[in-house]
């Protein structure tokens, strides 16, 4: 089955009162066309840009209403956590391939982006020297975000360390402003917990924007047990009260935390490292 609704593609032609013999100005005869839409063949990525250009279709658009259902941007998005949670490096390629063919398919950005996480995410269970290019894809594409969604923080999430730490600070102090779901925040939690790490590995510490970031966390709304559990660590960080925060960490262990516990452990090992060389 074709990753494109073709028949919807007809539907909102004569819904727009385009006749097919139109088509012929952008290149497209009444032959190729009724041949692609009875999936005979495929229109080449100029092609396709211009039929959706002369539909009057976005690229918001065409993923809403054409891409068909078993692969959105999020369904893919939410396959690929699924897929590195179970550090299953198969279902990750696969994601990326068909990400890939998405976005030749209907120029959404969103699809590339998918894509290029994926191939990030990919090589860290195998490496592959194409993951840089993939992941500085990703990276510049947070530039082009105006208004943060659930999917821009999960694609932050794995690449914070990467992202020049003025960016990731503008990025997290527009993020911190808006309510999230559950999910989105324990993955908010552990994004600013690891942008905390790296700017406490810095040689040069910016105090100032330390306390600001690690006041986001401990001052949360501490609605959930895991908010509740980083304001914590947060707070007896900033009292140096290493005994007490390193018993939160291995309660969180014992208790299946394990990702959060080990991410916790990383962060109290260099503050208390920056604390000791102040």
């Amino acid at each position: 089955m074709s990753l494109i609704n073709r028949e919807r593609i007809n539907e909102i032609r004569q819904a727009n009162d385009i006749p097919v013999r139109e088509l012929a100005n952008i290149g497209i005869s009444r032959n190729r066309y009724y041949r692609y839409l009875n999936e005979e063949n495929d229109l080449p990525a100029e092609g396709f840009i211009s039929l959706m250009s002369h539909l009057l279709l976005t690229g918001a658009e065409i993923n809403t209403e054409l891409v068909n259902g078993q692969d959105t941007v999020e369904g893919l998005m939410y396959e690929l956590l699924d897929a590195n949670r179970k550090r299953d490096p198969e279902t990750i390629k696969e994601v990326s391939r068909r990400s890939y063919q998405l976005f030749r398919n209907t120029m959404a950005r969103g699809f590339l982006r998918v894509a290029s996480l994926a191939d990030v995410l990919h090589a860290r269970l195998i490496p592959d020297e194409h993951a840089q290019i993939a992941q500085q894809i990703l990276i510049d594409s947070f530039e082009a975000v105006k208004i943060w969604r659930e999917m821009d923080v999960a694609l932050l999430y794995p690449v914070i360390a990467e992202v020049e730490q003025k960016d990731a600070f503008n990025y997290l102090s527009v993020i911190w402003q808006k309510e999230w779901p559950h999910g989105t925040m324990e993955r908010l939690n552990a994004t600013t917990a690891r942008y905390l790490i790296e700017l406490l590995k810095a040689n040069e510490f910016d105090l100032e924007t330390f306390k600001q970031v690690a006041d986001w966390m401990a001052n949360q709304a501490k609605s959930a047990m895991s908010f509740a559990w980083w304001a914590t660590v947060i707070s007896q960080l900033e009292n140096h009260e290493w005994d007490a925060v390193k018993q939160q960490v291995a309660n969180a262990a014992a208790i299946g935390m394990a990702d959060m516990a080990d991410l916790a452990e990383e962060l109290v090992t260099v503050w208390y490292q920056r604390a000791e060389n102040r």
